[in-house]
């Protein structure tokens, strides 16, 4: 019997519509507005969890009653029959593009796309609409595609728009939402992260690219598996009452492989996937199983492949084990896994172990991303471009050297314990013990002691104020003024780095508030007044 007749199916079509949300009306309106200027290359950037397979999905229904085709590129075989399911749930008739797919059907107006399989076929007949799905994960087949296809407009779906060339290959970019906007509106929930035992990453060999070598980071990464264990064990217990479903990113396959036996010898079935994994089928009943309710796998250990585009909604922990040296999106990608919302569960928050670090590398990146989103590719792609380290001032800045409880930037003692920060550049800091740690703007770029205006809790407005000021008060040029924008900005939040990129964002004077402005102007005249009593006193 063929799929569509089966009454099953039918049904299962008839009774499930694409019901967008406001924000994603307004994603789809935004988009048109762009392509009506000319834009035929247009990035949506939206966090994970928002929908973006849903937008892509209703844009084909649209595109298809003006009976036009389109084709829907996924970067990995294994999300092909993810959103095959998903677009078979909508009623959208497709065939799929993909090596000895059983749905392979040129034929169908709309076709799911492996991009690897793309590279290996040369199809004459092009489409009029192509979206990409995660679009950060450039491949030259698709490049060639969009080039080749010179009348289809073209959309690209992902949440970290941050691989370097993506300015160039795109015309421009729709911010959707932020993640703190899904987390208030309940579409997507907050991580309590932990902070705990990682590796020293210090002299690590990295490749080509700036990370760091698999097999090294694996096997430093070895010599701290058993906290990992021990750590899941004590935090889910305390947390939920026991263990709750997980996934691990492994930085290797002998990492993980250790980490799944040390986890059999404790009890608990945690099972490895991989890049190297001889069979799909295994692979994929590991898979099916995991997403029951009621899998008998306690945890999935992912070594490279579930990092984007895996939907598990139920999953309540996560567990890095993968160092990233420059790798935002990697890190940012890995924490959406675990914030999905599962009203089935009645889950309220996730649980985020990090023995790698990173939450402290891109602390301040992260907290930047979720408030704010993405402006522009130019200044996106520089986030993926620096290294970062996890640091000690990082620790000093966040974490109590008590109680390992969160603390605010700039206070003095911790809230919980009373602890006082030590007046050296020194913290103290407990072999394995564990620190709670918040993402959030407010918490990570704090204003400095004595200034009070409510402006200063939207550090990226002070940032837009000070360029605004500095460009209109400088005869020597821009990048003059932005080095001065930044030295009134590093005084006014002084415990904080500016993120990655923004240095160079455009600046936007008619979004300048007379606080703001008035803010900036008492900083400069606050500076000038202590540079003339110095010069006086010398």
């Amino acid at each position: 019997m063929d799929l569509f007749s089966s009454p099953a199916f039918v049904e299962e079509v008839r009774a499930k519509e694409i019901v967008l949300r406001a924000y994603q009306v307004d994603a789809v309106n935004q988009l048109r507005r762009s392509a009506a200027t000319g834009a035929r290359r247009l990035i949506l950037a939206a966090p994970t969890g928002s929908g973006k397979t849903e937008i892509g999905a209703h844009m084909i229904q649209l595109n298809q009653k003006k009976l036009s085709t389109a084709w829907f590129i996924v970067d990995r075989v294994t999300l092909v029959d993810q959103t095959s399911q998903r677009f078979f749930s909508y009623g959208i008739d497709h065939g799929i593009i993909q090596g000895g797919n059983r749905l392979t059907d040129y034929s169908k107006p709309v076709q799911i796309v492996s991009a690897q399989t793309l590279a290996r076929r040369s199809i004459r007949k092009l489409p009029d609409l192509i979206i990409v799905d995660e679009a950060h994960c450039e491949y030259q087949s698709v490049l060639d595609l969009i080039e080749e296809a010179g009348s289809a407009r073209v959309v690209g779906l992902t949440a970290t728009p941050f691989t370097s060339g993506m300015a160039d290959h795109w015309d421009g970019i729709v911010n959707v939402t932020t993640v703190n906007k899904l987390i208030a509106e309940g579409y997507l929930v907050p991580l309590k992260i932990k902070a705990c035992v990682s590796p020293d990453m210090k002299g690590a060999k990295k490749k080509f690219n700036g990370e760091y070598e698999e097999e090294e980071a694996g096997q430093r990464g070895i010599t701290i598996v058993g906290d990992v264990v021990h750590t899941w064990i004590s935090q889910t217990r305390a947390m939920f009452g026991g263990p709750v479903k997980t996934i691990v990113f492994s930085p290797s396959v002998a990492h993980g492989a250790e980490l799944c036996r040390q986890f059999a010898d404790a009890g608990f079935n945690f099972q490895q996937i991989s890049y190297l994994d001889k069979s799909d089928t295994e692979r994929d009943a590991k898979i099916r199983e995991f997403r029951k309710p009621d899998s008998s796998i306690d945890g999935l250990v992912s070594c490279a492949v579930l990092t984007k585009g895996f939907d598990v909604p139920d999953v309540l922990c996560g567990i890095s084990c993968r160092p990233y040296a420059k790798s935002f999106s990697s890190h940012v990608q890995e924490m959406g896994r675990v914030m999905r919302s599962s009203l089935d569960t009645g889950k309220t928050f996730g649980l985020w172990l990090d023995h790698s670090g990173n939450c402290i590398s891109f602390a301040d990146d992260t907290a930047w991303l979720y408030e704010y989103g993405v402006d522009s590719l130019s200044d996106a792609q520089k986030k993926d471009s620096e290294p970062r380290e996890p640091t000690e001032k990082a620790k000093k800045k966040h974490f109590c050297g008590q109680c390992g409880m969160q603390i605010e930037p700039m206070a003095v003692s911790c809230a919980a314990c009373g602890w006082e920060r030590p007046n050296s550049n020194t913290i103290q800091v407990v072999q394995g013990e564990l620190v709670d740690f918040e993402v959030s703007a407010k918490t990570s770029f704090q204003p400095r002691k004595g200034l009070r205006a409510e402006c200063l809790s939207d550090p990226k407005s002070i940032w837009n104020a000070a360029l605004a000021y500095c460009m209109s008060n400088t005869r020597k040029g821009e990048d003059a003024a932005r080095k001065w924008a930044y030295g009134i900005w590093a005084g006014i939040y002084p415990s904080s780095k500016l993120p990655y990129g923004l240095f160079d964002v455009s600046c936007r004077p008619n979004d300048v508030a007379p606080d703001a402005w008035n803010l900036i102007d008492r900083e400069v005249r606050r500076f000038r007044k202590g540079s003339k009593s110095a010069r006086s006193a010398a």
